[in-house]
């Protein structure tokens, strides 16, 4: 009875032993086929963050670019403002306003006559021979004007021009105010309109403005201006060119300047001077 129960018990012990092995070595190898699960999971997710991190990087790139084009166009745009400002403002430099703002127009002989070479001063009261020249009286008188005033002179020019011999230019001038003729005249040198104040010199003709000072105030508005007004005559003075300029040129305001006799313009610069100097504005 002994010897059968031995090898009993040893089954049950074999036989337990076996359950208990079969029991533990289950979960493990459970365990075991589940890691390798989660770990290829978690690297392809770990995979997918990465590749939309490269993406956003390469976007946030692609976005940086337009804008560091855009801020160098913007600087690019300014720069070439900066250039163009110190462009117009270096123009102005070389550009200046009228000089003294002032012109001394007139109207001579000289300039408008063809005289021969060698002509003899003496000919006639209303030309000059110097260093510089044939000039006539108005001419000098302007530059005398404009030398003390500091601006420019402009002479009044005509397409045709006059005789040389002195009497026939008289009885020219004698004609076409008769006949109230307007002689036409050569482009102006100089913008008249931009300058605020006007020295006008002239001859006395007939006792009146020569016709192609008619000629040139009827072509210009000198409206707000100030002009001044210098004759050279024989004995005539102003006449009433004065009040004629200032019906011409309503809106100007018309000043008595100097009445110089032709014969003495030699010895009147410092007459000449002193009333620019009394009189500027």
């Amino acid at each position: 009875m002994k010897k059968r129960l031995l090898p009993m018990s040893m089954l049950l012990v074999v036989l337990l032993l076996g359950l208990s092995a079969c029991g533990s070595s289950s979960p493990a190898a459970g365990q075991d086929s589940q890691v390798p699960q989660e770990t290829a999971a978690d690297a392809q997710e770990t995979e997918s963050l990465d590749q939309e991190e490269e993406e956003t990087a390469e976007e946030t790139e692609e976005t940086k670019e337009p804008e560091q084009a855009v801020q160098g166009s913007t600087e690019m745009e300014s720069a070439v403002a900066e250039n163009d400002a110190t462009a117009a403002a270096a123009s102005e430099a070389e550009s200046p306003a009228p000089k003294g703002n002032a012109l001394a127009i007139y109207f001579s002989r000289v300039g408008n006559t063809d005289f021969p070479e060698g002509i003899d001063a003496d000919s006639s009261a209303s030309i000059r021979i110097d260093d510089n020249g044939l000039m006539g009286n108005a001419g000098q008188i302007a530059a005398w004007i404009a030398e003390e005033a500091g601006c420019e002179t402009m002479e009044i020019l005509t397409e045709e021009t006059y005789p040389a011999d002195y009497n026939e230019t008289v009885d020219q001038a004698k004609q076409e105010q008769n006949e109230g003729f307007r002689p036409l005249l050569k482009a102006d040198e100089k913008a008249v309109e931009d300058y605020e104040t006007i020295y006008l010199v002239f001859p006395n003709w007939w006792g009146d403005l020569p016709m192609p000072v008619y000629s040139f105030l009827e072509a210009h508005n000198l409206a707000g201006k100030t002009v001044n007004v210098f004759v050279t005559h024989e004995g005539s003075r102003f006449s009433n060119t004065v009040g004629t300029i200032a019906e011409l040129e309503p809106g100007a305001d018309v000043r008595e300047g100097l009445a110089i006799q032709g014969g003495s313009v030699s010895d009147s610069e410092q007459t000449v001077r002193q009333w620019v100097i009394d009189n500027k504005d």
